[in-house]
């Protein structure tokens, strides 16, 4: 595993790290024991950061990494998200979500109907009492008394504009509660907003062969402030990798169009593996990873079979010179299509 400096912190991170949305998504204790071997496994690996949040499974994701790193606390890096919250409906079919399921993977009508119930229950907070609050149960769920980093989640553009959430955020960084705080960004432009306020230590947002504008338009701006890029989706989401996955597994029953054309885009970018040494994957996390300016590429999984063809990326040639401008050709070619 390679380290590199983490913006303006006095933090090393691997440059690879685990995110860990997937972790506590059942009931089962044994899918929990799962989730803290995967954890486990990460860590020998080298793996010292792990991205989560307060809403990932209403909690449980941060109660599972500090279950697994009460005894190693200074050996990693806990960043976490704070900002969403479940309505009471929401969080009541959160709850039955492991029970139903199954049923909701057999019909697509159930799931697209689940979904958007979900979505319509989930609601955001920003006020400093939220925020306070919320980082008091984050620190109990992880079992620590301060966080890494602390990233408000998805704000609105207003949020970032006004400002004056940051006010809070310096409160609980004077505290001790937290050692750095960030924003995990919606948007290109939502970043670029960050960029005036001089505590901010971080920004992570989507980066990938596919959506290619934060390469152009964010990573030199956050290179000169020294400002670690948090790199999210390397895979897309699965597309990425969609021609030797079914679209089952990419999680699409009925394929939409937005989704059709972004495989096919996807298809464009086989050529870097016709010399066979390097699959998909691998490509598309070394191009990630070459990026000047991202300190870590964070990848979501709960299999140690994808972590392991993911960590395998570490050992397969670096992308040419030749390689990188036909990607970015093809990004460019992308953006002026559509």
């Amino acid at each position: 595993m390679n380290y590199r400096t983490f913006g303006n912190t006095n933090l090393m991170v691997s440059e690879i790290g685990l995110g860990c949305s997937y972790l506590g998504g059942t009931l089962e204790q044994e899918y929990s024991m799962e989730s803290i071997k995967i954890l486990y496994y990460a860590y020998d690996q080298g793996i010292n950061f792990f991205d989560t949040a307060d809403i990932y499974s209403q909690g449980k994701s941060e109660e599972i990494i500090g279950k697994a790193f009460k005894n190693n606390r200074d050996k990693v890096i806990i960043a976490t998200k704070v900002g969403y919250y479940l309505s009471t409906m929401g969080s009541i079919a959160s709850r039955l979500k492991p029970i139903i399921r199954p049923f909701v993977r057999k019909f697509s009508g159930i799931r697209k109907s689940a979904q958007k119930i979900r979505s319509s229950q989930k609601q955001q907070n920003f006020s400093r009492e939220y925020i306070m609050k919320a980082v008091e149960n984050s620190l109990e769920r992880l079992r620590t008394d301060y966080l890494d980093l602390l990233q408000l989640h998805n704000p609105p553009k207003e949020l970032l504009e006004r400002g004056d959430v940051f006010n809070t955020l310096d409160y609980l960084q004077k505290q001790g509660k937290i050692r750095y705080y960030g924003v995990s960004c919606r948007t290109v432009n939502d970043a670029l907003n960050c960029l005036k306020y001089p505590n901010i230590s971080s920004i992570q947002i989507t980066v990938n062969l596919l959506e290619q504008e934060a390469i152009q338009c964010l990573l030199p701006h956050v290179r000169k402030q020294n400002i670690a890029l948090i790199a999210r989706q390397p895979l897309a989401g699965g597309i990425l990798v969609g021609s030797h996955l079914t679209t089952k597994r990419l999680g699409y029953d009925e394929v939409s169009d937005d989704i059709q054309e972004k495989l096919k885009k996807a298809e464009k970018f086989q050529f870097l593996t016709k010399n066979g040494s390097k699959n998909m994957v691998q490509a598309t996390f070394q191009f990630v990873l070459q990026l000047h300016g991202v300190s870590v590429a964070i990848v979501g999984t709960s299999k140690q079979q994808h972590l392991d063809e993911i960590l395998n990326t570490l050992s397969v040639p670096e992308l040419t010179y030749e390689e990188l401008s036909k990607i970015y050709s093809i990004g460019t070619s992308a953006n002026s299509d559509s």
